[in-house]
């Protein structure tokens, strides 16, 4: 399968953050063959990551932002290395715990995770909060090459586990309210994927609400990614 497949593939499953990652990478790569995925699994082979250019990096870090490298993980392969999940619902549904993350960097502040009054919103409604504090960042700070989104499950999943190795603090767990991070993630229907409430005792969780209407405990959390050209 050619990376322009794939990324049609996953356009067809609503995966558009993995398709503009796809994007990305046939513009700098070209239109290569990706190697042959064994057994029933679809998840993508390993690729170059993704990363902010120095001063991005520069800027983020002397702002309080912590970054991080995602690596295409899922919950599957997490479950697998033994990373701690409370939610089992999801395991009815194969294809959304194969769903990896992006390839790429992400930034995150923990200072801030949540934007202020973002619970109780709307999808949409979260999504303008947050491409409205996208349009920030290069007006306060300054930082270029940068753009805040509001990612896909296996992003925020990934990202948890991998802070909290990195650091030892638990994003989404008591020091954050056990709030969870509203994803663009379709579970049925008009439900979305949200991720959250991750407790030292029972693992993370990883939860679903309408995302037509807003809930107190489910915020919007912008990653911070480099910007698709």
């Amino acid at each position: 399968m050619s990376i322009e497949r794939w990324e049609l593939v996953q356009r067809q499953q609503g995966n558009v953050h993995g398709a503009d990652m796809a994007k990305i990478l046939r513009g700098q790569y070209g239109d290569v063959p990706l190697p042959s995925i064994q057994g029933t699994s679809r998840e993508l082979p390993t690729l170059e990551i993704v990363r902010f250019a120095p001063e991005a990096r520069k800027k983020l870090t002397e702002a309080g932002y912590a970054i991080h490298a995602l690596t295409g993980r899922s919950i599957k392969t997490l479950q697998d290395a033994g990373k701690p999940f409370w939610s089992t619902w999801h395991k009815d549904y194969p294809e959304l715990e194969a769903m990896r993350s992006r390839l790429s960097e992400v930034a995150v502040n923990p200072a801030q995770l949540f934007l202020p009054d973002s619970n109780g919103k709307t999808l949409a409604e979260q999504e303008e909060m947050v491409k409205k504090f996208s349009q920030g960042l290069a007006k306060k700070g300054k930082i270029d090459g940068v753009e805040a989104v509001i990612g896909e499950m296996p992003d925020y999943v990934e990202l948890a586990f991998t802070h909290l190795e990195a650091t030892g603090d638990r994003l989404f767990g008591q020091k954050y309210g056990y709030n969870y991070a509203r994803t663009k993630t379709p579970t049925s229907e008009s439900y979305v994927a949200d991720v959250g409430r991750f407790h030292a005792d029972g693992g993370l969780r990883v939860s679903y609400w309408l995302r037509g209407r807003g809930n107190g405990l489910v915020f919007a959390a912008p990653l911070v990614v480099p910007k698709a050209a």
